[in-house]
């Protein structure tokens, strides 16, 4: 059974695996990425690595709202690394085996990958490898 990482994205309560999190980093003024796609919402050095910030959002068809010292950044370690732009972060849990409380969904570059049931309620867990900006942000960084 996997853990799972519990944040929150506007009023609604996500999941990510935990497998995929390297770490939680409070928020920080992100530079802006000239041309970023929706979702990428600029990036940040983070310890020596430029990192993109992915704002899912958009993805999740919520508006974005401006940055806040209480938001917060996940390190993601996905098929690149990325951070993603959260409202906050609550614990680790672990979910219900796969028959007894969660479902996979199967669309395979979804962003939300499965639901799980968790203290009475359904919980969407969110695909790092389909929100990882990697293909996207390097074809920005490519010379015309």
């Amino acid at each position: 059974m996997r853990q799972l990482l519990l944040l929150r994205i506007g009023q609604r309560r996500y999941a990510l695996p935990a497998e995929a999190v390297e770490r939680v980093e409070r928020m920080a003024a992100l530079i802006p990425l000239p041309d970023a796609p929706p979702g990428v919402a600029g990036v940040l050095n983070l310890r020596g690595a430029l990192l993109p910030v992915v704002d899912p959002r958009p993805r999740l068809g919520m508006p974005t709202p401006g940055a806040d010292p209480s938001q917060h950044l996940v390190v993601v370690a996905a098929e690149g690394r990325y951070l993603l732009w959260v409202d906050g972060v609550d614990r680790i849990v672990r979910p219900p085996s796969v028959g007894s409380g969660s479902i996979a969904l199967g669309a395979e570059r979804a962003v939300v990958a499965s639901m799980v049931r968790l203290d009475d309620e359904t919980v969407p867990v969110l695909s790092p490898a389909a929100l990882d900006p990697g293909p996207i942000v390097a074809e920005l960084g490519a010379p015309a």
